[in-house]
C-alpha cells in the first residue's frame, strides 16, 4: 500500500529584491531533488509574486488533489500570498528558505514561518543550500508524514466481534479517533460476519485453498478447516471491497484462534492490514506503517530480550504475510495452544526494521518507534518470529518504553521510518518517543 505524497511546489519572490530572475532554474532543482527521493511533485507554472499569479497559482493546485504544499523562497516576499494558497488548500506547507545574503530568502521564511505558528496552520521551516541532500530528506520525512495524515483522514477501519476479554489496553474510543486521526470505526459481530463467510461458494474457497497450498513448504493443517479459513478470507476480502475499507482489527479470541490467522496474513500479503485481538490502535499502527512501505507489516509482541546481543524476538502466533519468510519458506499448521485450525509459521526474512507501538485514550495517545536490522533465527517461538538488533542500547530504549506506559502489540515494517513517524507525531499532536532520534 506504499503511497507515493503529491506535493504541490511553487516559488516566491518580490520583484523589486535582488536575485529572483533565476527563480526556474531554482526551483527545478529543488524538485528534482524531491522527485529523485520519491514525491510526486506537481509544480506551479510560474512563479508566486503578486496577487495575481497567487490567485492563479492556488486555482491550479486546488485541482490537483494534494497532500502537501511545498514553497521555495527565493527573496523575502510578503507572506500573505503563502498564507492565502495554505487558506484555500488546507494542506501543511514545507518553507524552503535558501542561501544569499542580499536575497533575504531566510528572512521571508522565518517571517511566513512566524505567522503560520501564530496562527496555528500546519508547516515546517527548512533552510539550506538546494545541493543540501540532508535538507532534502528532512523536508522528505516531512512531507511523507503529512502524506499519512491526509490519507489516514476518511479511512475506514472494520471492527470485527469484541476486544479480547482481559486485555484492557486495546479498548478504544471511537469518537476520539475520528477526531485524532479521521478514521472511522465500522462495527460488525462475529455472528454477522460468520453469516458472511458462510455464503462463499464452496468450490471458490477451495480453488484460493489449493492456491495457498501450492506455495507453502508443508502442510499439516486439515482441508476442512482449509476450506473454512478461505471462507472467511474471502468473506474479509469481500467486505473490505464492498465498504471501501483501509484495514479489519479482527477481534473475539479465543474464539477465532485458527480461523482468522491465515486470512489475516493473506490480507496484509495484498497491501491490506490485519490487526489481532480486536486491537484498533495497533490496526492503525499498520496502517500507518503499511503507508510507508511496499512490503506487508509484521504483528507481533516482544517475547524475548538478548542484552548481550542488543536484540530482541518479536512474534505472534501466525498471522504473518508469506512474503516475510527467509528463504526457508513457510508451513501451513494448526495455530499453538488451540491445536486447530490453520496458521502460517515461518522464521522472518532479514532487512531494515522500524517497531513501533502506538497507545492512548483521550489526550494521552502516544507513538513509540525503534529501529535496527532483522537477523536470521530458529523456530524460537510457534508462530512468525522475527529477531532484530537494534540501533540503540536496548536498556536506554527499554527506559523509554517503561517511562512511556507503551504496550504489547508492536508492529513491524521493513523499512527505517522513525524520522517521518517523528514528524507525524508534531503534526498529529501526539507524544512521540524516538530513542534512535535522539542527540
Amino acid at each position: 500500500m506504499l503511497v507515493k505524497p503529491r506535493v504541490g511546489s511553487y516559488a516566491v519572490y518580490e520583484p523589486p529584491e535582488e536575485g529572483w530572475q533565476g527563480w526556474e532554474t531554482q526551483l527545478g532543482a529543488l524538485n528534482a531533488g524531491l522527485r529523485s527521493a520519491g514525491i510526486e511533485v506537481i509544480e506551479a507554472q510560474e512563479a508566486v509574486c503578486d496577487p495575481a499569479s497567487c490567485d492563479r497559482v492556488a486555482g491550479w493546485f486546488e485541482s490537483q488533489k494534494l497532500d502537501a504544499l511545498h514553497a521555495l523562497i527565493i527573496t523575502w516576499s510578503f507572506d500573505h500570498y503563502s498564507i492565502q494558497i495554505q487558506q484555500r488548500l488546507k494542506r501543511p506547507l514545507a518553507i524552503r528558505s535558501i542561501p544569499g545574503i542580499r536575497t533575504g530568502s531566510l528572512v521571508g521564511g522565518m517571517q511566513l514561518s512566524n505567522v503560520l505558528g501564530d496562527i496555528e496552520y500546519p508547516h515546517k521551516l527548512f533552510y539550506g543550500a538546494l545541493e543540501q541532500t540532508g535538507v532534502t530528506a528532512q523536508t522528505v520525512a516531512f512531507l511523507k508524514a503529512c502524506t499519512i495524515q491526509n490519507r489516514l483522514i476518511g479511512a475506514n477501519i472494520a471492527v470485527i466481534g469484541r476486544r479480547t476479554e482481559g486485555m484492557t489496553p486495546t479498548a478504544v474510543d471511537e469518537l476520539e479517533i475520528l477526531r485524532l486521526f479521521g478514521v472511522r470505526l465500522l462495527n460488525y459481530g462475529l455472528d454477522e460476519f460468520s453469516l458472511l463467510a458462510a455464503q462463499i461458494p464452496s468450490k471458490q474457497a477451495s480453488a484460493a485453498w489449493s492456491e495457498v497450498k501450492a506455495g507453502a513448504r508443508q502442510m499439516l493443517s486439515t482441508d476442512e478447516h482449509g476450506l473454512l479459513t478461505m471462507q472467511n478470507y474471502l468473506a474479509l476480502k469481500e467486505l473490505a471491497q464492498t465498504q471501501r475499507l483501509s484495514a479489519i482489527a479482527m477481534g473475539s479470541y479465543p474464539q477465532c484462534q485458527g480461523t482468522m490467522c491465515l486470512p489475516l496474513a493473506l490480507l496484509n500479503e495484498h497491501g491490506f492490514p490485519g490487526g489481532c485481538e480486536g486491537d484498533v490502535n495497533s490496526t492503525i499502527a499498520m496502517l500507518i506503517l503499511s503507508l510507508l512501505t511496499d512490503q506487508p507489516v509484521h504483528f507481533g509482541e516482544m517475547l524475548e530480550v538478548d542484552e548481550p546481543a542488543n536484540s530482541l524476538v518479536t512474534s505472534h502466533c501466525g498471522s504473518g504475510s508469506p512474503s516475510l519468510a527467509d528463504e526457508n519458506g513457510y508451513v501451513l499448521c494448526p495455530v499453538r495452544l488451540a491445536n486447530n485450525g490453520v496458521c502460517i509459521r515461518f522464521t522472518s526474512k532479514p532487512g531494515p526494521i522500524t517497531y513501533m507501538n502506538l497507545v492512548g485514550r483521550k489526550g494521552n495517545y502516544r507513538l513509540c518507534a525503534l529501529q535496527g536490522q532483522a537477523v536470521p533465527t530458529g523456530m524460537v517461538f510457534e508462530g512468525n518470529p522475527l529477531r532484530f538488533v537494534l540501533q540503540t542500547p536496548f536498556r536506554h530504549s527499554w527506559n523509554k518504553v517503561v517511562a512511556g506506559n507503551f504496550g504489547h502489540h508492536w508492529m513491524s515494517a521493513y523499512v527505517h521510518v522513525a524520522p517521518i513517524l517523528q514528524e507525524f507525531c508534531a503534526l498529529a499532536g501526539i507524544q512521540g518517543v524516538f530513542p534512535d532520534l535522539e542527540g
